[in-house]
C-alpha cells in the first residue's frame, strides 16, 4: 500500500482514505476501526488517524462503544427509509431543475456514462460500474444549476454507499445494473419533464425496495455488542 504523505492535511488524507473503505465495502457495518494498526499500515503517527476517526464520529459514519473504540455505523430499516426517501426528493427536484438547461451536449454526457456502464458490466469491472452509477446521479444534480440541491445530494451520497455497499449490490446481475439507468436517460433526452420525473422515480424507487429487503433480513442494525449485553441481562434476570 502506498505510504500517505505527511503534510498538515494529512487527517484530510486519512479521513479520504477511510471514506474510500467504507462506501466499496472493504469495511462492513460493525467493523472495528483500529487506530494503532491503521496508523502502521499508513506509515503514520496516530494523531491524524485518531483526529480523522473522530471527525468521522461527528458526521455519523463511526460509532463510539465505551472502552472498545470506534465501529463503522450499522443501518437500522428506518435509515434505508430516511435516506432514500430523502434522495428521491432531491434528485426528482434536480431533474426538473436540470432539464430546462440541459443542452445536446449534456445528454450525450450522461448516454456515454451509461456505456461506461455497460462496458465495465461486461467486463466485470464492478468498481468501474459503480464509480459511473454514481457520477451519473451527480451530474444531474450538478446540471440543475442550484448549489442547494448539489449540496443536499453530497450530504447524503456516502450514507448511501455506504448502504449499497453493505447489502452487497454486486450480487444483482451487473448488466441490469447498467441498463436500470438507461430509461432515465432516454427520458431525460425526451425533453419530457414529467416522464425524466417518473424514470428517476422509479430507479431509485427499485433500489431502494431491495436495499431495505436485504437490510430487514440482515437484522436490527444494533451497535456493537448490545444484542449480546441485552441478551446477558436477561440470562442474569432470569438466574
Amino acid at each position: 500500500m502506498q505510504r500517505l504523505i505527511d503534510t498538515l492535511s494529512l487527517s484530510d488524507q486519512v479521513r479520504h482514505y477511510l471514506l474510500e473503505a467504507l462506501t466499496s465495502g472493504r469495511l462492513r457495518p460493525g467493523d472495528r476501526i483500529n487506530e494503532a494498526e491503521l496508523a502502521r499500515t499508513l506509515g503514520i503517527s496516530r494523531n491524524p488517524v485518531r483526529e480523522a476517526v473522530s471527525g468521522l464520529a461527528q458526521r455519523g459514519f463511526l460509532v463510539s462503544a465505551p472502552r472498545r473504540g470506534h465501529f463503522l455505523r450499522r443501518f437500522t430499516p428506518q435509515d434505508v427509509d430516511d435516506v432514500f426517501s430523502f434522495r428521491i426528493c432531491v434528485e426528482s427536484f434536480a431533474v426538473r431543475q436540470a432539464l430546462p438547461r440541459m443542452r445536446p451536449g449534456d445528454h450525450d454526457d450522461l448516454a456515454r456514462l451509461v456505456e461506461r456502464m455497460v462496458a465495465a458490466a461486461r467486463g466485470g469491472r464492478l468498481a468501474d460500474l459503480h464509480q459511473a452509477d454514481m457520477a451519473l446521479h451527480r451530474r444531474i444534480c450538478e446540471l440543475s444549476g442550484n448549489r442547494q440541491t448539489l449540496r443536499a445530494h453530497e450530504g447524503i451520497d456516502t450514507e448511501v454507499q455506504m448502504l449499497i455497499a453493505y447489502v452487497d449490490l454486486e450480487r444483482e446481475p451487473p448488466m441490469h445494473s447498467a441498463l436500470a439507468h438507461l430509461p432515465v436517460v432516454e427520458a431525460l433526452a425526451s425533453g419530457d419533464v414529467e416522464r425524466a420525473v417518473a424514470a428517476m422515480r422509479h430507479h431509485l424507487e427499485t433500489t431502494w425496495a431491495f436495499v431495505h429487503r436485504m437490510y430487514g433480513r440482515a437484522g436490527r442494525g444494533e451497535p456493537p455488542g448490545e444484542a449480546d449485553e441485552r441478551a446477558g441481562a436477561v440470562r442474569r434476570a432470569r438466574a
